[in-house]
């Protein structure tokens, strides 16, 4: 069934008043990636308008202006616009949204294992859908040495780079915005793969709002994807609760714990609290999830999405022990990779366990009401 959208579609100035001035913005960098003449940028985290000052002349290409299409309100994963088509579409009465199969699952590849958050589940999906050919690129987060707990968009082509980008930060990374130089990417890609640019794949990884965001761009029109989206043809989604603002989050470590943000491996949250890994080998510290509070981005407070409804695949550490991942597999799409990665050895899996549902449903049921 097509849900008709008859909702407001606004303009830049009214998705600045609507949603970014009201502090309900997610930062998932959807509207910056999907501008056609590129004038919406990320300042400090918010997506800004910057236009070159003067008039275009008649018949000059509106490079660095705004054109008024509305896209960046219309796939705004927090505007009314497509929200009831995308519910529609994928199914989200119940606190989880609509799935295939639930599963505990970790991976069977050391190299994997070594490097990855919890069950190394997103890393493991992404080699064997490299391998496979399934995939020419993956849409994810990574960081540099300079600063290794500031995660930036990339899109990788190799498992030495899927490597690299193992782990959580628990900052914002705009991954979409990877995207945002459409052409530059593409003519990249191609270079890499000769084929054509309609046969290029990639895989998303993202947040439940960055999912979303997606999705209103591969289904806004009937039978056609907006760019960036249309390279898209795997979404894994990410457990998500809150997203912290990176300077806040280091700063409430070192008040905290009296850790620098360089003298830490590693980062996790389980069981209520968010947990610190010196590099020195020390025992890990824990810092109350209610005292970081103040440390979440404020667009996160809207957000009724725990489980990333959107995704292919949904990933995540409730309701599963140390070294293992819940998984939700959502479409035939999700199916198809996930049983392809489990039947090469690459992935173990197992039933998710009652008490690991209950655990999940429950905090999905408490993000939902909060």
């Amino acid at each position: 069934m097509t849900v008709e959208v008859e909702l407001k579609v606004g303009n830049w100035e009214e998705l600045k008043t609507d949603v970014i001035d009201k502090g309900t913005c997610t930062g998932c960098g959807s509207c910056v990636s999907v501008c056609p003449t590129q004038v919406i940028k990320f300042v400090d985290d918010t997506p800004t308008l910057q236009e070159r000052p003067g008039e275009v002349s008649e018949g000059e290409p509106p490079e660095d202006k705004c054109i008024e299409c509305k896209l960046c309100y219309f796939i705004c994963p927090v505007t009314e616009s497509l929200t009831p088509r995308m519910q529609d579409l994928f199914g989200v009465e119940d606190v989880l949204g609509l799935y295939l199969n639930l599963y505990k699952a970790k991976t069977a590849v050391p190299e994997i294992a070594s490097v990855a958050q919890d069950g190394g589940i997103v890393s493991t999906i992404l080699a064997y859908a490299f391998q496979q050919g399934i995939i020419d690129g993956a849409i994810v987060s990574v960081t540099s040495e300079e600063n290794p707990w500031i995660p930036r968009p990339k899109v990788i082509t190799s498992y030495e780079e899927l490597l690299k980008s193992a782990g959580t930060r628990y900052s914002l990374s705009p991954n979409i915005v990877s995207l945002a130089q459409y052409r530059d990417v593409v003519d990249e890609l191609l270079a890499q793969r000769p084929v054509g640019e309609d046969w290029l794949r990639l895989a998303f990884v993202g947040t439940p709002c960055q999912s979303l965001g997606v999705r209103k761009l591969q289904y806004a029109l009937e039978g056609a994807a907006i760019r960036p989206a249309n390279l898209i043809t795997l979404s894994i989604g990410l457990f998500c609760m809150e997203n912290f603002d990176a300077a806040k989050l280091h700063q409430l470590i070192k008040v905290k714990t009296g850790l620098t943000i360089v003298q830490i491996i590693k980062m996790d949250i389980k069981k209520g609290a968010l947990h610190i890994y010196p590099k020195d080998g020390e025992e890990a510290k824990t810092i109350p999830l209610e005292e970081t509070k103040d440390a979440v981005r404020s667009g996160c407070h809207s957000c009724e999405d725990l489980t990333c409804w959107y995704a292919d695949i949904s990933v995540g550490s409730i309701g599963t022990p140390t070294g293992w991942s819940t998984v939700l597999v959502r479409t035939e799409k999700g199916k198809e990779v996930f049983d392809g990665a489990v039947r090469a050895n690459m992935l173990t899996k197992e039933q998710l366990s009652e008490k690991g549902l209950k655990s999940l449903r429950r905090l999905a049921q408490h993000k939902r009401e909060s």
